[in-house]
């Protein structure tokens, strides 16, 4: 049960962060898709485990449908939530969603679906009384967003007054404000010229453009506004359609995308997202799929929503645009673990707005599968609109300049003969803590949270300490001084005493955050603590060899090949040993 118990934890911190990176940062490092993906396995392992345990109380997270606001801006609350869109990248998920519209609504057929783009920028909330623009916000978390009405007097295309007939006493005006892409190019060369940092992508640069302290700043980078919806609607005119909302709302002087298409059918779905795709290049803005509606309002309060979003409503996400690009070179990484990852760099690509030069190719044997040389062609793309990847090489343009890529032989960093896994997979570094490129990362980690977890000691700090030599192995954490902490710049008396209160601290630790702490190659969390409920104490662990680890279940010949490399490293072994004459390692049974 422990193992669910952490799984759930897991997920809930990756959450966090990516609610975080995406709403508070605008810096998001997956794809809508992979974080659906990831809120759909918590609400299962919650749904199953959670009526007969006590970690599953009402999760606030899976309710959350932002992210918190930064503190440099004051409150907005919502007048009505600013829900979220549940997102697909599988068109045959359409048919799935009008089955469950169908179910909400008794079965009717006669259902007309509002379809439009779902532009990649930055989801804004106007509230208007009485024709007059009050405030404007950011979404947030979905009920308190970030009050920025200030720079959002800044953007020409958002009318500060309602102007024509029937003017609602009270609306809610919800769209997205983005930058053209002709105008990103712009704002990059001057970055460039003025030796600034430029932006990755325009949904970053209009993030970064509207929440400026300086309205002036917004107002230079020429932000686009289009309306997409409505929250609060008062008004002595009823309109039943969202459709005709968007009408009257184009009519009071906003701007709203023509691109759109009211279908009575699936098949029309399909027709307007095929056509959408293939011209997704011309438009001077990014988008990243359609957005389907159920058009009628009265249907709409039938159906209903859920925490985080509406169900009446969808977003087909579009697959990643491939590229076609030269390689130049491949370069070769070692990991904390030892693994040699090669790299390949190619000719800079703007891949869907954002601008890559190298893909990881994770790993030796890649190189034959994919059959790459330098000087190929190849196709690449960004996973989930994030992550770039080489799909294929373009064999039919291979000429006689291309050269083979060369593996090495011996470590880049210490010179150590490379080894390659019992698969041959991989090749990999056996020196472990001799090696100095492994070292840095594998005494980061043993301080980390999936290790002993020193508290304070971050990643900088111990970088610091390694380049003044006051560290070279895991035991050394444990005979510092806050002497020799407060001779390192940014480490004070109160941030030296608070370390080494820590490092006292940690001394008290688990076998299984132990055995997590020492880097070997596939032994995490989970692997971690299967052999801590097996041997039970360290001494039995270090001790062990390959017929025992092949009777424990969950141990496979790759782990139980990793763990025997490791072990049978007389250096290894000599720290282990003595960090059992320092730390206090105990078995949770």
């Amino acid at each position: 049960m422990k193992s669910i118990y952490d799984k759930i934890v897991e997920l809930r911190m990756q959450l966090r962060y990516h609610n975080y990176m995406y709403y508070t940062l605008d810096s998001p490092v997956i794809s809508d898709s992979l974080y659906d993906q990831l809120c759909t396995r918590l609400i299962q392992l919650e749904k199953k485990y959670g009526k007969k345990n006590s970690f599953n109380k009402s999760n606030k997270l899976l309710k959350q449908i932002g992210g918190k606001k930064l503190h440099i801006f004051s409150e907005y609350i919502h007048k009505t939530p600013m829900l979220s869109l549940k997102s697909t990248n599988n068109i045959s998920d359409i048919n799935l969603f009008e089955r469950r519209i169908k179910k909400y609504i008794n079965g009717i057929d006669d259902i007309q679906y509002y379809c439009d783009l779902k532009i990649d920028g930055l989801a804004v909330n106007l509230l208007y009384k009485n024709g007059l623009l009050v405030s404007a916000s950011t979404r947030g978390d979905g009920y308190i967003g970030e009050d920025i009405t200030k720079n959002v007097h800044m953007i020409s295309s958002i009318p500060k007054k309602i102007i024509g007939a029937n003017i609602p006493k009270i609306i809610e005006i919800r769209g997205e404000v983005f930058i053209k892409k002709s105008d990103f190019l712009i704002l990059n060369q001057l970055a460039v010229s003025n030796n600034k940092k430029i932006f990755s992508n325009p949904r970053n640069a209009a993030a970064g453009s509207l929440r400026q302290l300086n309205p002036n700043i917004t107002r230079q980078r020429k932000l686009m506004f289009f309306v997409y919806g409505y929250g609060a609607f008062v008004s002595d005119k009823k309109i039943y359609s969202h459709n005709e909302r968007l009408s009257q709302i184009k009519k009071w002087g906003f701007t709203v995308d023509q691109n759109s298409m009211l279908c009575s059918n699936i098949k029309d779905i399909i027709k307007f997202y095929n056509k959408i795709y293939s011209n997704r290049t011309k438009l001077d803005f990014e988008i990243d799929g359609i957005v389907i509606k159920v058009d009628s309002i009265t249907f709409q309060k039938k159906i209903g929503y859920v925490e985080k979003y509406p169900r009446w409503a969808l977003a087909l996400k579009f697959i990643s645009l491939d590229v076609e690009t030269k390689i130049i070179d491949v370069s070769f990484q070692i990991g904390r673990t030892g693994i040699i990852t090669p790299v390949a760099h190619f000719i800079p690509v703007n891949v869907s707005g954002v601008l890559i030069s190298k893909a990881s190719l994770h790993n030796i044997s890649m190189i034959q599968k994919l059959n790459i040389y330098i000087n190929d062609y190849i196709t690449v793309y960004r996973a989930g609109d994030v992550i770039p990847k080489i799909k294929n090489v373009v064999v039919k343009k291979r000429d006689k300049l291309v050269k083979k890529i060369i593996c090495p032989t011996y470590c880049l960093s210490c010179h150590t003969q490379l080894v390659y896994s019992s698969n041959n997979i991989f090749l990999y570094c056996p020196a472990s803590f001799l090696c100095p490129a492994q070292n840095i990362q594998r005494l980061i980690y043993f301080a980390s949270k999936c290790g002993v977890y020193i508290k304070g000691l971050g990643k900088k700090n111990i970088i610091k300490l390694i380049d003044y030599g006051y560290v070279n192995t895991p035991v050394d954490f444990f005979i510092l001084t806050t002497n020799m902490l407060q001779s390192i710049p940014g480490i004070g008396k109160k941030l030296s005493n608070i370390i080494i209160d820590s490092i006292n601290a940690s001394k008290n630790v688990s076998l299984d955050k132990f055995i997590c702490s020492l880097g070997i190659v596939d032994v995490g969390i989970s692997i971690s603590k299967i052999l801590a409920n097996y041997y039970k104490s360290i001494t039995n662990f270090i001790k062990t060899n390959n017929d025992i680890l092949s009777d424990i279940k969950g141990i496979g010949i790759n782990i139980a090949s990793s763990i025997m490399k490791f072990i049978k490293n007389k250096n290894n072994i000599y720290i282990i040993k003595k960090l059992i004459g320092i730390l206090n390692i105990f078995f949770i049974s």
